[in-house]
C-alpha cells in the first residue's frame, strides 16, 4: 500500500525560496519543527527552474506560506515579477514574506519595504536579517510565530514509510509491522483481523521497538483509541515513560523530533523529485508509492 499524497500535503507549511544558508542554516528548520513549524528549503539548482518548483508547491499544498530570499539573484532572474505573478494569480490564499540582508543605509532598507510591502502587498512582512546567525534565529521565530505559521497543529505527524517499523511481545506473543503515522507524542498503526492485538482502552504496551529509517528506540505506550477500517483495526497509541508518566524521555523525544523531521523532508523531497523530474519513487531507498500523485497533473 502506498502512501496517501492527501496525508502528507495537509496542514500549514513553510517555504524558504533560495535562502542564505550562512544567514539561516538547515539545522535551524529542526529546531523551528520541534516548536511545532513545519517549513523546507527550496534550493535554486539548473535542472529545475524555481518557477517549475513554486508551480509544484502552489498546486499540491493548500495552507502555503512562501519566504523569498531577494538578495539571491542569479542571472535573468527577477523576484518583483515573480512574486507579483503569484500575488495576481493566487491573491490571499497564499501568504508571502520577503528576507533579505541587512543594508548599510536606512533609504536602502525603506526602498525594499516600499517595492515589496506597498507596492506588491507581501502579507507575512520584509525582514532584515543580521550577520549573526544566532540573532537570526529569534528574528525569523518571531516571523513565524506572528504570522501564525504553526497552524493548528500542537505536535506535527508524519506520514510513515516502509522503513518505519515496530515491534512488540503482547501477553507472550510477538506482533510486529509498519507504523501509519508518528508525533513526537503519539503513532498509529493497523493491524489485519487475523494478526489483531485485540487491546483495550487505556490498555499499555510495554518494551515497545520502534524503528524509524534507521533510528531506533525503545518506549511504553497506550492505546488511546481503535477503529475498524478496511485494511484493519486503527489503533492510536499515546507514549509514556517507564514510570507511568506522559510522554516520552526527554532525550528520545529529543532525538525522535529530529528523526520525524527528517522522515518528514525525505518525504517531501521525494514528492518534488517526482512531480518536477518524472523521478520514479520505486526507485527510492524505500521502495515507496505515494497514492494520488501525477507529474502531468
Amino acid at each position: 500500500m502506498g502512501i496517501s499524497i492527501n496525508e502528507i500535503v495537509t496542514g500549514r507549511k513553510t517555504f524558504f525560496i533560495t535562502p542564505d544558508t550562512s544567514l539561516f542554516p538547515r539545522t535551524f528548520l529542526e529546531d523551528y519543527f520541534a516548536l511545532g513549524y513545519e517549513g523546507y528549503f527550496i534550493e535554486y539548482d539548473k535542472r529545475v527552474t524555481i518557477e517549475k518548483k513554486l508551480e509544484v508547491i502552489l498546486s499540491l499544498f493548500k495552507d502555503t506560506i512562501l519566504f523569498f530570499n531577494i538578495d539571491f539573484v542569479p542571472e535573468e532572474f527577477d523576484w518583483y515579477e515573480i512574486i507579483r505573478r503569484i500575488r495576481i494569480d493566487y491573491g490571499e490564499r497564499v501568504l508571502i514574506g520577503v528576507f533579505y540582508t541587512k543594508r548599510p543605509t536606512l533609504e536602502e532598507k525603506k526602498r525594499i519595504e516600499r517595492k515589496y510591502l506597498f507596492d506588491l502587498g507581501v502579507q507575512c512582512g520584509c525582514i532584515q536579517l543580521e550577520y549573526q546567525k544566532k540573532i537570526n534565529f529569534n528574528i525569523i521565530g518571531h516571523i513565524l510565530a506572528a504570522n501564525q505559521a504553526q497552524g493548528r497543529r500542537k505536535n506535527i505527524r508524519a506520514i510513515c514509510t516502509k522503513a518505519c517499523t515496530y515491534s512488540v511481545t503482547h501477553n507472550g506473543v510477538p506482533y510486529s509491522g509498519t507504523l501509519q503515522d508518528i508525533s513526537s507524542s503519539h503513532f498509529s498503526i493497523v493491524t489485519a483481523d487475523d494478526d489483531d492485538l485485540h487491546l483495550q482502552a487505556y490498555e499499555k504496551l510495554s518494551n515497545l521497538h520502534i524503528n524509524l529509517k534507521g533510528f531506533l528506540f525503545t518506549s511504553d505506550a497506550i492505546m488511546v483509541l481503535s477503529r475498524k477500517t478496511e485494511a484493519g483495526t486503527l489503533y492510536i497509541f499515546a507514549f509514556v515513560s517507564a514510570m507511568g508518566g506522559s510522554g516520552l524521555e526527554p532525550r528520545i523525544k529529543q532525538l525522535l523530533t529530529s528523526a520525524i523531521y527528517n522522515l518528514m523532508n525525505y518525504n517531501f523531497n521525494s514528492i518534488m523529485k517526482q512531480m518536477t523530474e518524472g523521478s520514479p519513487l520505486s526507485d527510492s531507498e524505500d521502495g515507496e508509492e505515494f497514492v494520488g500523485l501525477n507529474p502531468d497533473d
